[in-house]
């Protein structure tokens, strides 16, 4: 397993960046990067499933499914890789799902200079997607903290 590594300074309290990384109209905005209608479906309470959500041409919901393992405000979110959605439901199983079943995504936010060091970690099985990730990702960063610095 690799993992990718990302991280930005943004000038804002952990607190903040925190909450509006995962309030649902900023999160919509910040994640764009990743798919234009990028968004979620779920609660952010550990423990809890939550489906990180694009819609297809055909106006279906499809994306990953995850499992909240921590989120403690201001500090750390991590987030367990368990399947898929798509127009056939939920999968939990299968090509293309094995890949990244159990990879762990991880926001660690570090109060530094009066503002917050956001360290993002994410774990791939397979090195397929690494180039994609590396484009995207800084993209979505850079986005959350303009949002954040408003």
């Amino acid at each position: 397993m690799k993992t990718l590594y990302f991280n930005i300074s943004i000038n804002a309290s952990p607190e903040k960046v925190h909450e509006l990384m995962l309030a649902k109209p900023s999160y919509q905005q910040w994640t764009k990067a990743f798919s234009p209608s990028s968004s979620y479906q779920g609660d952010w309470s550990e423990g809890f499933k939550i489906f990180f959500v694009s819609t297809e041409d055909e106006q279906v919901d499809s994306g990953m499914i995850a499992r909240v393992e921590k989120n403690t405000a201001g500090d750390i979110v991590i987030i367990r890789h368990m399947g898929v959605l798509s127009k056939e439901g939920e999968l939990y199983e299968g090509p293309g799902i094995d890949d990244w079943k159990n990879a762990l995504e991880i926001y660690r936010f570090k109060a530094e200079n009066g503002g917050t060091n956001l360290l993002c970690s994410l774990e791939l099985n397979s090195t397929e997607h690494e180039a994609m990730f590396a484009e995207m990702w800084p993209k979505a960063l850079i986005a959350l903290k303009e949002i954040c610095e408003k």
